[in-house]
């Protein structure tokens, strides 16, 4: 009895110490990323409100919603321009909004790994260029779980 009491014990420290770390590692990671200024484009038929914009020297993240305040959209997509403190177009990244209904609200959350972005610029635009890649629509997060479901996919069929 007194061994399933000890083995009890090692296992509640072991779980406290993960839940210890990791919301220890979560505030360490979110006090890194530091506030970027953020022009945004204004457009009659869709607003755009930007609730968090966030940038470390290696990635980031911008957090908003489009507002419909005209008629139906069948497709629009937001547009994010990264720039350096030169001025330097670092790349652009696209978040895809299809059928918006009038009056209707949609939350976006877009990630970006480019180095040393002090500024952004975002706009809606009806069309992409032909010339815009996959990886220009992912995000990070998204990258992540397809890394992650690959690996559980290759541990139980590879």
């Amino acid at each position: 009895m007194d061994r399933m009491k000890t083995f009890g014990l090692y296992a509640l420290c072991i779980i406290l110490f993960f839940i210890f770390s990791n919301i220890m590692i979560n505030f360490a990671i979110k006090g890194t990323y530091k506030p970027i200024d953020a022009d945004i484009i204004v457009r009659d038929d869709l607003k755009i409100n930007i609730k968090d914009v966030k940038a470390t020297y290696i990635n980031g993240y911008i957090e908003g919603i489009v507002n419909n305040i005209g008629k139906e959209v069948n497709m629009a997509y937001v547009k994010i321009d990264l720039y350096s403190k030169r001025n330097i177009l670092l790349g652009t990244k696209y978040v895809k909004m299809p059928y918006i209904r009038e009056n209707e609200e949609r939350n976006f959350r877009i990630g970006f790994e480019f180095t040393d972005v002090k500024y952004c610029k975002i706009q809606i635009v009806d069309e992409v260029d032909k010339e815009v890649t996959e990886d220009q629509f992912s995000t990070s997060e998204i990258r992540f779980a397809k890394l992650l479901l690959t690996i559980i996919f290759l541990s139980f069929f590879g």
